[in-house]
């Protein structure tokens, strides 16, 4: 147990003082009053002998409660605590406005990813990733569902996709720090670049698979799994896909389901379809058991006040039963 205000311990000092208080005064009144008119004599000549002590030692046990809530105490409470972080990567490419589902990919993967912090924990802390030809962190993680909603509700569609640049932004969220990126080095050694464990996290990938261009999606997706990150990929769209029109071009796009279940196999987590599982039951299920778990530390100066309350009303209540008075 740790204190806010640990100065404010110095008012137990009050508690050996009472006693000593209580000690001198007690021995001086049972001392000097006959047996006969003790109030710790019931009827039938019986004596309350030691219980006539009780109610006090209750009390002081409800004062030293009392003055030891004036220091502010913290505790660890045993009740379980879900912690992690969470990326939510959204492919922003111009195939995720094909309508193949609707309204569009980008608003069913946006609706989806919505349900999913909603069920979030505040414990759980969520950031957000747009990618297109590159990666850009939205929103770092933060425990502000606010902020975090308000930053997957504003993403809208523009350019290419590089699903391994999506990756590599959300490792570098997790990592919190800017990591060098050396496609080269990536493809010939993934294990050369050290980005740290974090085994707390988890990526979610929101794509239709499609993948055109950037950082080699299986090799970040190594790399990943280095760093004890499982990458979760949401396949939003068709096979049969649609045709997307774009600057006067006909564009036809479909769901490469392929492409995404190797990213999730490479790194230990699972592929989904939006279609097939709308609230991510699946994924907020395995993330839900690989996350750690702790107490979480809070101020129990309220508990221990409404304890000692409790207390004193016991003292006054054996108090009363037993000799007629408090």
């Amino acid at each position: 147990m740790t204190f806010l205000r640990p100065e404010a311990l110095w008012a137990l000092l009050i508690v050996p003082v009472a006693i000593a208080v209580y000690a001198v005064v007690a021995w001086r009144h049972w001392s000097t009053r006959p047996v006969a008119f003790t109030p710790t004599t019931l009827s039938g000549g019986r004596t309350l002998g030691a219980r006539r002590h009780v109610p006090t030692v209750i009390f002081l046990v409800a004062l030293s409660g009392i003055l030891l809530s004036l220091a502010r105490p913290e505790a660890t409470i045993t009740l379980p605590v879900r912690t992690g972080q969470v990326m939510l990567a959204f492919d922003t490419s111009n195939s995720m406005l094909a309508t193949d589902v609707a309204p569009t990919r980008l608003a069913v993967a946006k609706a989806r990813a919505l349900k999913f912090v909603d069920r979030q924990p505040g414990s759980v802390q969520i950031g957000v990733v747009a990618f297109t030809s590159g990666g850009l962190i939205v929103q770092p993680p933060t425990k502000n569902q606010v902020d975090i909603r308000t930053a997957i509700e504003r993403l809208s569609a523009d350019g290419g996709t590089s699903i391994g640049e999506g990756i590599f932004a959300s490792l570098a969220a997790i990592a919190d720090e800017p990591i060098e990126l050396d496609p080269e080095a990536i493809a010939a050694d993934i294990s050369a670049l050290d980005i740290g464990t974090f085994s707390n996290a988890a990526i979610i990938v929101f794509s239709d698979g499609e993948d055109i261009g950037g950082a080699d999606p299986l090799a970040i997706a190594r790399l990943a799994a280095n760093a004890g990150v499982p990458v979760y990929t949401v396949g939003v769209g068709t096979q049969r896909g649609a045709v997307v029109a774009l600057d006067g071009f006909s564009i036809a796009t479909a769901l490469d389901e392929t492409m995404l279940a190797a990213i999730a196999d490479a790194t230990g987590g699972q592929h989904f379809l939006a279609v097939d599982d709308p609230d991510l039951q699946g994924i907020f299920d395995e993330i839900d058991r690989r996350f750690e778990r702790q107490g979480e530390r809070i101020e129990v100066t309220a508990l221990l006040a409404m304890a000692a309350m409790a207390l004193i009303t016991l003292a006054t209540a054996l108090s009363v039963h037993w000799f007629g008075r408090v």
